[in-house]
């Protein structure tokens, strides 16, 4: 089976969302920042009434409401700015290999993605897991690495290639 679909800028910023979003690594670390931010902004006006010997209620308010909001929007900050630097790096002429016609052939050896710089051959056995959303497949090769499908590019063949997973007992787990 041959599977032809193009790649852009936009499949890969939606691919390292996902990875980051799904990652028990990032999404600690996002909580301890949002935990110690936050417990920082609290400390400040006890430091502000001791140091300076003013009365606390005012600023333990005021940085209260701060601490509050910072905990709950900094997920979206993180992730707007993270976006933003992803694009920037994206777009470097030095990768753009990354985008464009890629090729899939899927037969009993394993996968072979074809792209205008690169053929990559991967064992059934190699693959580490495939995820699932809304608009793609990401077949894992490595922890960080994936070979990004869009569906809409596969829809006719969804069932031909759910066989061979079912075939070499893959998994997919959808996000």
């Amino acid at each position: 089976m041959k599977l032809n679909y193009e790649i852009n800028l936009d499949d890969y910023i939606e691919f390292n969302l996902h990875h980051l979003k799904n990652s028990k690594t990032v999404q600690k670390s996002l909580t301890n920042n949002r935990i110690a931010v936050s417990l920082i902004y609290l400390v400040i006006p006890f430091l502000i009434s001791f140091l300076f010997k003013q009365p606390i209620s005012g600023y333990l308010l005021a940085f209260s409401l701060a601490a509050i909001v910072f905990f709950i929007y900094f997920p979206k900050l993180y992730y707007r700015s993270t976006k933003n630097k992803m694009i920037k790096l994206l777009n470097d002429k030095r990768n753009e290999s990354l985008f464009g016609e890629h090729s899939l052939k899927v037969d009993e050896n394993g996968i072979k993605e074809i792209t205008k710089s690169s053929v990559h051959e991967i064992k059934w056995d190699n693959i580490v897991e495939i995820k699932g959303t809304k608009n793609y497949f990401y077949i894992y090769v490595s922890s960080m690495k994936a070979i990004i499908v869009p569906l809409e590019a596969i829809k006719d063949d969804m069932e031909k290639l759910l066989q061979f997973y079912r075939k070499y007992n893959i998994q997919v787990l959808y996000c």
